[in-house]
């Protein structure tokens, strides 16, 4: 019985999409779609179990790429296939906090997402700009404030500086993050260098005519 209405949840939010990432979306989350059903149907009071079901399908239709308006209209497509199996009726009550669940569970992996991406941006490379092949500027500006994220991040970037071969590195920054990429620099073999000294040729012109 169930099958047959996660078959037409699928059917009604396939018949909403309203671009290819919908469809795709409304596919790959037929599991959680199962377990909503399933949760509706029990005939428990206590609807927590449900709650949790609607919000893992509000997380993994964002991560399937769904769109807010797929996401937010889903819960109708539910009562609805629930209604066609004889399901008895949510109240208009559990609906809304089942609309509720789905959104905040969309709304929290699209802010997990976007802290991720801003994350990422002080990752190797977006962090490093190359000097000379041996030779390279590191923004050391990482914006978590536990001690063991900021760590970790300087040893990661540290072990990338390594391995692309770098043996000098000016670092910008200040703060735990600037020591701590500094102590890690230094640990795998990378000098750290307060300022860069200007190569002997730096001011001369390429055009003989115009060198001192």
């Amino acid at each position: 019985m169930t099958d047959g209405a996660v078959r037409h949840w699928t059917e009604l939010d396939a018949a909403r999409a309203i671009h290819p990432h919908d469809r795709v979306a409304v596919s790959a989350t037929e599991a959680a779609r199962a377990l909503v059903v399933e949760r509706a149907c029990a005939m428990s009071e206590d609807r927590k179990d449900l709650f949790t079901a609607c919000a893992t399908l509000g997380r993994l239709l964002f991560e399937a790429g769904a769109s807010p308006t797929l996401a937010s209209a889903t819960i109708d497509g539910a009562a609805a296939a629930l209604a066609s199996i004889g399901a008895p009726p949510l109240d208009e009550a559990t609906l809304a906090s089942a609309r509720a669940s789905v959104a905040e569970g969309y709304t929290s992996a699209l802010v997990a997402s976007e802290r991720a991406r801003a994350r990422s941006t002080w990752e190797w490379p977006a962090c490093v700009a190359s000097l000379d092949g041996e030779t390279c500027a590191i923004t050391a500006g990482h914006p978590g404030d536990e001690a063991e994220a900021v760590a970790s991040w300087a040893g990661r970037v540290a072990t990338r500086a390594q391995k692309a071969g770098v043996k000098r590195a000016v670092v910008a920054g200040q703060g735990a993050a600037r020591d701590e990429l500094d102590a890690a620099l230094r640990l795998v073999g990378v000098e750290v260098l307060e300022r860069l000294e200007p190569s002997p040729s730096a001011g001369r012109s390429w055009l003989p005519w115009r060198r001192k």
